[in-house]
């Protein structure tokens, strides 16, 4: 298996704000994701990639237009593996979120720093630094810790198994920007796997049964307004960011933001729920940091 050298982080400030903001836009997606009820969870997860696809689009049309014209079949393959990998991952975590408790689904998305780091080792060859492991260990031994105060109400195993899934699906999504980082630039990349991904899961609606609580159309105002913030915060926001990292940060560093998405969302729905947190999610929450502050410092020594 061929390797890769150490991956190159550039300076510290610029890791430790990719993780922040990442962190903060994906901290919004359990919450928003709630609001968005009663709408389907797989129309939710089709609405937030397709509004994603069209304001990146827009953005820079003749850049896009120009990198997809400028790709190989092998490149574009690459794209639609990208697209099927993060369908499937947004399709397993907006369904789980629906079948299990927010607090649970939260904690076990901070699962994704280890699916990240083993995929990145497996198929890369790109070993952790000894620090690295120690904060990616740390992080996520404290989501392991909120997610025991989970588990009450809404929990079901069911629903935690589709998180899970989704937890897998993102360390092979993470780890296919990687391999496509030299054929296309990021901002012109993230709109095509968007739509790619947005059609993908298109083709699913009409299969689809409405139940009691899950609507395909039409929604109340609300839940559109929830599912277009889902589009812009965490996902053109949150997930561009991750795939602009992924080609050049540590696979490491980059999966912290997992667990900073759990601690972010554990402190939204206590602000807009008014719902504490308990003793396991404090202590969770303040290991998780810890673990962040140990990795980013990784980024300083080779």
């Amino acid at each position: 298996m061929p390797t890769e050298p150490a991956a190159k982080t550039g300076a510290s400030p610029r890791a430790a704000w990719l993780v922040l903001v990442a962190s903060a836009a994906f901290a919004t997606a359990s919450p928003l994701s709630r609001l968005a009820r009663p709408a389907h969870p797989i129309g939710v997860a089709f609405g937030r990639l397709a509004l994603a696809a069209l304001v990146l689009f827009l953005l820079h049309p003749r850049r896009v237009v120009s990198a997809a014209r400028r790709l190989g079949g092998r490149a574009w393959s690459r794209v639609a593996l990208a697209g099927g990998l993060l369908a499937g991952h947004f399709a397993l975590f907006q369904w789980g979120l629906d079948q299990t408790s927010l607090p649970a689904a939260a904690s076990l998305i901070s699962l994704e720093p280890l699916a990240v780091v083993l995929t990145a080792w497996a198929l890369f060859g790109i070993e952790p630094r000894r620090l690295e492991k120690v904060g990616v260990v740390v992080a996520t031994l404290g989501a392991l810790l909120i997610a025991r105060g989970a588990g009450e109400g809404e929990h079901q195993l069911f629903g935690d198994a589709l998180v899970l899934g989704a937890v897998a699906l993102f360390g092979l999504y993470v780890a296919s920007a990687r391999a496509i980082k030299d054929a296309i630039e990021p901002l012109a990349y993230a709109p095509l796997v968007y739509a790619v991904a947005a059609a993908t899961l298109s083709f699913t609606l009409p299969f689809l049964a409405e139940r009691p609580g899950a609507v395909l159309w039409p929604l109340p105002a609300d839940s559109l307004a929830a599912i277009a913030a889902l589009g812009l915060i965490p996902t053109v926001v949150g997930h561009t960011l991750v795939q602009a990292g992924a080609r050049t940060l540590s696979p490491s560093l980059v999966a912290l933001v997992c667990p900073g998405e759990t601690l972010g969302s554990i402190a939204i729905a206590m602000v807009v729920w008014r719902k504490p947190p308990t003793i396991e999610e404090a202590i969770g929450g303040a290991v998780i940091l810890g673990g962040a502050v140990i990795a980013i410092r990784a980024q300083r020594h080779d």
